[in-house]
């Protein structure tokens, strides 16, 4: 099922020989051109070569940044003292200009708290994980908080939601079972980590009912995890990561191809995104990752043969770059 080793760029670039035509003619686009990302709790935007650093928010808390297709919004999630829901760690989710102005908070039909929110392929609705009918049992040290955990799909303008999958009853202290959806880039599929409270789970694709039409690893005893997925614009490539175990290991950058079921490492890193319409990734790279003095770089590495990765912004982490387009 995996492809262990480095595998060389040239194969990697012939894998996604689709990344240089479709990202070639969009490549000057301010989108395309667009990244967003986290410093010290703010979400902050630039330029994919790493220039034109610009912050959109200051109360800090803030996380899982997402760009419209047209780079003119971000959505992201915060959890700030007055965003968090009680007893559950959730947070709300905002949407903000990326010209700059006041972030505003979203409130969804149904959806007590919500985060880690991604646009669709129009930019008019937001798929995120939503959090809802919280119970606690219990005092004290002792409680225990159960919820409905959802991925759900909501109208930005009305606030009118959907769900596409739910789990009720969820200890959330065992973890948040929905983690980091996105759309594919026809709009007809879901994307969606499968989440724990440990380093564990793979990734599903999912259409808008909720019926699964690809999961990976396809043994559910495989321990390997691997998160963060996005489809490239053949919908047939999955980009993903590994997140490192220990001290000995690295984050790990692959592509899945949805046909074969195997996967093929592309470079050491983690959160990876597709940028320049595909063409190239944005992802961080973790230095003293299991000290205090733990920090984190972007890196951008364009899919071509012979590419090298190269170091764009310091002091940041999750990025992510506007959706793909034909």
């Amino acid at each position: 099922m995996r492809t262990r080793g480095l595998i060389a760029l040239a194969v990697v670039a012939a894998m996604l020989s689709w990344a240089a035509a479709a990202g070639a003619a969009d490549a000057e686009g301010s989108a395309a051109e667009m990244i967003a990302f986290v410093r010290q709790g703010n979400i902050w935007v630039a330029r994919v070569d790493g220039t034109g650093e610009r912050r959109l928010t200051d109360f800090g808390f803030c996380g899982a940044p997402a760009l419209s297709p047209d780079g003119k919004q971000a959505a992201f999630h915060c959890r700030g003292n007055q965003d968090v829901y009680p007893d559950t760690g959730f947070g709300q989710i905002y949407l903000v200009e990326t010209a700059g102005g006041e972030p505003r908070r979203m409130k969804f039909d149904g959806i007590l708290a919500a985060e880690q929110p991604a646009f669709s392929p129009d930019g008019k609705s937001l798929v995120f994980v939503g959090l809802s009918e919280v119970k606690k049992q219990g005092k004290d040290d002792e409680a225990q908080v159960f919820a409905t955990m959802s991925v759900s799909i909501a109208d930005i303008p009305s606030g009118k939601t959907r769900t596409v999958l739910r789990h009720k009853n969820s200890l959330l202290d065992a973890g948040y079972i929905y983690s980091h959806p996105a759309f594919s880039p026809d709009g007809q599929g879901v994307l969606w980590q499968q989440s724990g409270s440990d380093v564990s789970g793979g990734f599903q694709i999912v259409d808008l009912k909720g019926k699964a039409l690809f999961r990976f690893p396809s043994k559910g005893e495989d321990p390997m995890p691997y998160w963060g997925p996005s489809l490239a614009l053949d919908g047939q490539t999955v980009l993903c990561y590994s997140p490192a175990t220990s001290d000995t290991t690295d984050d790990t950058i692959y592509v899945v191809d949805r046909k074969t079921g195997k996967s093929a490492e592309v470079t050491t890193g983690a959160g990876p995104a597709f940028v320049r319409n595909g063409a190239a990734i944005v992802f961080e790279r973790w230095t003293n990752r299991w000290t205090e003095k733990a920090s984190s770089n972007l890196w951008i590495l364009e899919l071509k043969p012979g590419a090298s990765p190269r170091r764009i912004i310091t002091d940041a982490s999750e990025p992510v770059g506007a959706m793909l387009r034909k």
